[in-house]
Parts: C-alpha cells; structure tokens; sequence
C-alpha cells in the first residue's frame, strides 16, 4: 500500500493516513537503541577514545580485540577517564589518580590504598565503579545500547542494530566515512530524506544544476510508520539524468537512512547514512557508498591510465586523505544551508511546522517530522541529556575541517603529518642551499653557476614550502590561508 501528499493538502503531521492504525506503538525510547559509534577503521587501538551520543560522553577502547564502552568519567573526581592509558594487562588508568578499571567498569586497583586497608570492600563499592553499556560490532562498525540498566543487557537482544540487510561484495569493499558536523540531527536527517536539494543546492558539483531539474511525481509512503520499524519511502528521478531510477530510502530509527537507486541500466547504487545525535547543534554523520554491480568497461585513456599511475604511488592512506578533501565543498554547501534553517527555527515559535506549500517532493521532510511528534516525542531531547537547539556560529567554527573530520580520521591526519614532514624537509633544503650559495659566491675559484643553483634550489623550496603548507590548511579549514577570509560556496 503507498500513499503521498498533494499539493493542496494540508499539512501532513496533523492528520496522516498511515499513523492513525500505528498509534498504539510504543513511545520511542531514544536510549534503548542501538547506536553506530564509529568505523572500527578510525578507531585507535593503543589508546581511549572519547566519543559523545545523546549527550551522554562515553569512552570506548579495547584490549586483546575485545571493545569495550564505559562512562568517560572516573568515579573518584570525575576526571575524563579518556585522558588515561591502557596498560599492558588491559585495565584503563585513570591519568589523575592512577584509578584502574577492567573491562566490566569495576575498579580493580586504587594506589593510595595501602595493604592495611579494606581493599576489597573499596573495589566492591558501587561507588568506585563505572557503568558500562552493551556493544557490538556488525559490518565494520562499532555499535553501543545506549542503556546500562540492570536490564539492558537482555532487551539489547531483542533488538538488532540498522544494518544493511544483503550486503554484497562491491558494498564490503567500500570504505566508511565519519565526521561530525555543526550543525544537528533532526535538520541533518531531513536533508538526507529530501533528494530534490541537490540540484539547486550543489549546482556545479558532481553535474548537479537546477536547468536540469524535474518535478518529483511519485515521492510516496510504502506502508505504515511505526515507532520501532520506522518508514519507507519510494520515488522515481528528479532530473534530466535519472528518470527512470527507481529509488527507495529506508529511515530505521533512531538514525539510519538506507538508500537503494535502481537504476535503468539494471545497476544498484546504495548509501547507507547514520545520523547520530552527539550534542546539542552537533551530529556524527556516518557513511558508506557502494554499487552493486561493477560499472561497464569504457575504451581505454592513456591520460587517465597514467594518472591512475602516478596516483597509485602514493601510499594508500594519503590517496584516501586527497580523496576526502574532495567532498569539502558539498558539505559547506550543506552545512550553510541546514545551519540558517538551525537559526531560522529557533526564533520561530513552532520550529517543527509544515505550514509551508508541500509539493510531493516534500514527502520525505513531512513525513520524518510525522514520525517525530507521533511516536519519538518531538525529538532525541527526550530521555537524553541531548536537546535540539543551535548557538550563533562563526564560520571559522562552521566550516572547521580539523573537528569535522581530519582529527578523526586516520588517512587524512597521516596525510597532514606527511605534508608536515615535507614542509619540513623544503625548510631544511632552502636554508642549506642559501647558506652554500652565499658560500660558493665568496668563494673566488667556485664557478658562478654553482652558486646560481644553490640559490635557485633554495627558491624552489620555498615556493615548495608555500605550496605544501597551504595544502595542509585544506585539511584544517575551508577558510582560505591567504587573501580574503571568505567561503567560496559557489562558482559563478
């Protein structure tokens, strides 16, 4: 069964044909779930992570390939217990007091304990130790039940993480991408839901323009919304290129978007996207792409041959690293729009209305928003220390790339101490070849074209110098380095 909107609806929250025979759901409980953490691949073995959901700040580490989640705050001064270090027996240290802590949250040593004191009955009490929560780990992803009640451990049972149900082969080998963006989850998810942006949003990027744009006319609900399950959406093409596509976007909650473009040619494109809320105007945005067939052999290009070639001697990682720096510009142009609708929502008095004309392209936005306020209490602000919400940004905040991204991903900080090393190496050449030129000059029998040369190669490596260090700066900000201080969203 599938319903959508008509243009002269009313809005579809107040009165939608698929909640009336799910009410009866429970309410959503937005801890009793399972979140995705991280890419098991960004995650450093040799040392705590701190990593925030719901508000909630936990640190996640591991010893002998077993992970494990705790509260990142040490009972004794509630010192982060992410500032510590992981022994070689596997206890966390707390790096205030020397505090250590198994893998099941309970302090195992405290050294300003003497042998005279009541150790045992210290390391029993409830109050020396730290909750821990269940966690899993499922197609290269870490997973936590945001719950540590006496119960969870038995209702994160009956309930499975938001995986891709059939992975294939061109899907295990595609890599996941993790950032955390200012802006937060219920905007951010939206803009997942609502293909229809891209053409006038991202004009320029990747062919999208809105001369190619076409009316979305089968944008429809498949089923019934339920408060545990979520919903399905289907529709077909929005521009010139796709018609045709059959497209299908899964919303699982609490923060997955499964979708699934069916295309003409018989080939499969999917994006699995999670949207994690971490704190109030911040999400963890976590993705994969991949096809599900290979793409159709094309007739060979020396040009492009060459240049897989010589792209193919950098180390993996820094060709990672380069690759990233590439999807910068879309997510600016994300980030810019869904932090003004942050903004504009939160001088408005009812920040979730849909008191604007739908079209059918809004099916997706209207019915997220359904699903919101029918089962999941407006928002993650429910049974969380999370609340939706956005402070004034400056753009040196809103387009950070260190925080977004870089520090969080191993490529592309190997890439930035790479191009470091580097900078340092040019520094070093410049000063050694200035110092033997000045040299060779003074000296009367050296031919003048030695010191010519040195001084050339001194030039040479201070333009390298510049060249590398404003190449590192793509990785920390999209601010330019030089010149004016401002965002080039677009190119007109």
């Amino acid at each position: 069964m599938t319903t959508h909107i008509h243009p002269n609806t009313e809005p579809l929250e107040r009165d939608h044909p698929q909640t009336k025979s799910a009410i009866a759901d429970q309410p959503f409980n937005w801890l009793k779930q399972w979140y995705p953490i991280s890419p098991l691949s960004y995650l450093d073995i040799a040392c705590p992570t701190p990593v925030t959901i719901l508000g909630k700040n936990l640190v996640v580490w591991q010893y002998q390939g077993q992970w494990t989640v705790m509260d990142d705050v040490c009972p004794h001064k509630l010192t982060q217990l992410s500032l510590g270090k992981i022994q070689e027996d596997g206890r966390l240290v707390c790096r205030q007091h020397g505090w250590q802590f198994d893998c099941r949250g309970q302090c195992v040593k405290m050294p300003m304990l003497t042998d005279s004191d009541p150790q045992a009955a210290a390391y029993r009490n409830v109050r020396s130790q730290v909750p821990t929560y269940p966690i899993q780990v499922m197609q290269g992803l870490l997973w936590v039940w945001l719950d540590c009640s006496p119960a969870a451990q038995e209702e994160c049972q009956h309930k499975q993480p938001a995986t891709l149900a059939d992975p294939n082969e061109q899907w295990t080998q595609a890599e996941w991408h993790l950032s955390e963006v200012p802006v937060g989850y219920t905007v951010s998810l939206e803009s997942s839901l609502d293909p229809s942006h891209a053409q006038f949003l991202h004009e320029g990027i990747f062919g999208f323009s809105p001369a190619t744009a076409m009316p979305m006319r089968d944008f429809e609900l498949e089923g019934e919304i339920s408060a545990e399950d979520g919903f399905i959406l289907r529709h077909g093409g929005y521009n010139a290129f796709n018609q045709g596509m059959q497209a299908t976007r899964t919303f699982r909650p609490p923060c997955a978007n499964t979708t699934q473009y069916h295309l003409p040619t018989g080939g499969i494109q999917i994006f699995q996207l999670y949207f994690v809320p971490t704190t109030p105007g911040h999400c963890r945005y976590i993705g994969k792409f991949a096809t599900g067939a290979p793409p159709p052999a094309s007739r060979f290009n020396f040009v492009q041959w060459a240049n897989r070639q010589l792209w193919g001697l950098l180390p993996q990682d820094v060709q990672v690293g380069f690759q990233h720096l590439g999807a910068y510009k879309l997510s600016d142009q994300d980030i810019t729009a869904m932090h003004a609708q942050e903004q504009n929502e939160a001088t408005d008095p009812n920040p979730h209305r849909t008191s604007f004309f739908p079209t059918p392209a809004d099916q997706g936005i209207l019915t997220l928003r359904t699903w919101l306020k029918q089962f999941a209490g407006g928002g993650p602000a429910s049974h969380s220390l999370y609340s939706e919400g956005s402070g004034t940004a400056s753009d040196e905040q809103l387009y950070d790339r260190w925080h977004r991204h870089t520090k969080l991903c191993p490529s592309c900080r190997h890439t930035v101490e790479m191009l470091a090393n580097l900078q340092r190496f040019c520094q070093r050449l410049a000063i050694m070849a200035t110092v033997l030129g000045i040299m060779l000059i003074v000296l009367p029998f050296m031919p003048v074209r030695a010191s010519v040369g040195c001084l050339l190669i001194s030039i040479l490596s201070l333009l390298g110098y510049q060249g590398l260090a404003q190449l590192q700066h793509r990785f920390i900000s999209s601010i330019p380095q030089q010149g004016s201080p401002k965002i080039t969203l677009y190119t007109d």
